[in-house]
């Protein structure tokens, strides 16, 4: 859906969408629940139907990932990802505090941002991950808290955690490679490594929790740019970059070989319609189909915008792109142009929000996207889909980026990329 550069035929084409009104009665398409098995776990079942030659590796990882399990704190708090809907205002996301990944090397030298590695290590599970929400001002649970666990605990890669923490230790060691700390710092960052290689999958994706836990958190996942992180980290790692020279060669080759394998990952699992019209990526991907599928209540099966244009980026990163890779990026370059929305923005915070004329206003794009038709779509606690911003309720209307710029930074880089490989048109 494209809308023209004129205030005119943009405030028509929204008046027919039903898009900017009062009142969400008006819709185009009716709201609509949830299909059934919108996301599977990973189970000894599924795999079992698998091809006997991948049967091996599934069940490995498996085994794996229940005995590193085994050795988790038994969890007690409850899911704060709630699936049901809400009775009380949304607490918010939980994100990593006190670390800084952008400060100078003079900090990263400083008492202050050795005690904080000193606690990275200190926070870190026997998994080898990191929860999300840490406040590294503090020092690690004790006492009757320290037995608190929550689906989280064990590791995860969500909201950056794991990442942060392993990015913020490079630069301290960095900074400080003779403090008789360091040791422990570099220790740190390999195990965190190698808690990378454990949690990938044999067909490269990544959960957004390892060891693994059910539900949509088995579901490979780019929601929040969670697998295009990982795989930049594991990029720097590879390519021997100054920080990461402490990494001996064999897991400087390993991670080599794991971002191979999660690039492949991306490529196989960027959505192909029956048209044969190949467009870009959902939130969550199924870890043995590779098909879209869902994760929170209101977040449905749908083409990702946002998700997207962060893997693009990452694809045009990869040097001596493949033809599957240059189809890839076009592709969903392609889709983007077919998708953004001119002459409008976002009114978030008004009651309701919604989406009003603005000419000249920046492109933006809508957050879902409804595989095939293209339509936006946006999700409500209670498994409804929904064609219009102001139907979903308050809550999720104001607590949740419905649209925004994402691929503009994807657009401009693409632009230096085919002209540094002008093959990408010959396709």
């Amino acid at each position: 859906m494209v809308l023209r550069n004129s205030f005119f035929a943009g405030f028509f084409v929204l008046t027919l969408l039903g898009v900017g009104r009062p009142t969400p009665s008006r819709a185009a398409d009716p709201a609509r629940a949830w299909p059934a098995d919108q996301f599977l776990p990973l189970t000894d079942t599924r795999v079992a139907a698998l091809p006997q030659i991948d049967q091996g590796a599934w069940r490995k990882y498996l085994e794996i990932s229940r005995e590193t399990a085994a050795t988790m704190p038994v969890t007690t708090e409850a899911d704060f990802s709630p699936m049901e809907p809400l009775k009380a205002p949304h607490s918010g996301a939980r994100i990593t505090k006190g670390l800084k990944l952008n400060a100078d090397a003079k900090w990263f030298a400083s008492e202050e941002a050795r005690v904080l590695a000193d606690r990275v290590g200190q926070w870190q599970t026997a998994s080898g991950g990191w929860t999300k929400g840490i406040d590294y001002s503090q020092s690690p649970r004790s006492g009757p808290e320290k037995t608190k666990a929550d689906i989280w605990s064990t590791g995860t890669f969500d909201n950056d955690a794991t990442i942060t923490e392993l990015r913020f230790l490079v630069r301290v060691v960095a900074a400080a490679p003779a403090d008789p700390r360091a040791a422990v710092w570099r220790a740190t960052f390999i195990k965190g490594l190698k808690y990378i290689f454990d949690a990938q999958y044999p067909n490269g994706g990544f959960p957004q929790i390892y060891p693994l836990v059910g539900g949509y958190h088995d579901a490979i996942t780019y929601n929040d740019n969670a697998m295009v992180r990982v795989l930049a980290l594991l990029s720097d790692v590879a390519a021997g970059l100054p920080e990461f020279t402490f990494v001996p060669a064999d897991l400087r080759a390993e991670s080599g070989r794991r971002l191979a394998l999660g690039i492949e990952c991306v490529l196989k699992s960027q959505i192909v319609e029956p048209s044969g019209r190949r467009t870009a990526w959902c939130q969550q991907h199924d870890m043995l189909t590779l098909r879209p599928c869902a994760a929170r209540n209101f977040e449905p099966i749908a083409v990702s915008a946002a998700e997207s244009a962060g893997l693009v980026s990452l694809l045009m990163r990869q040097p001596d792109p493949t033809p599957a890779l240059i189809t890839a990026v076009d592709s969903a370059i392609t889709w983007f142009g077919k998708v953004a929305l001119h002459d409008v923005t976002w009114d978030r915070m008004s009651a309701p929000s919604r989406l009003v004329p603005k000419p000249g206003a920046d492109e933006i794009w809508a957050r879902m996207y409804e595989i095939e038709t293209d339509k936006p779509v946006f999700g409500d606690r209670d498994r409804t889909i929904h064609y219009v911003v102001d139907e979903i309720s308050p809550e999720r209307q104001h607590g949740y980026s419905w649209y925004n710029g994402w691929p503009v930074t994807a657009l401009k880089e693409y632009k230096v990329w085919r002209e540094k490989f002008p093959a990408a048109a010959a396709h």
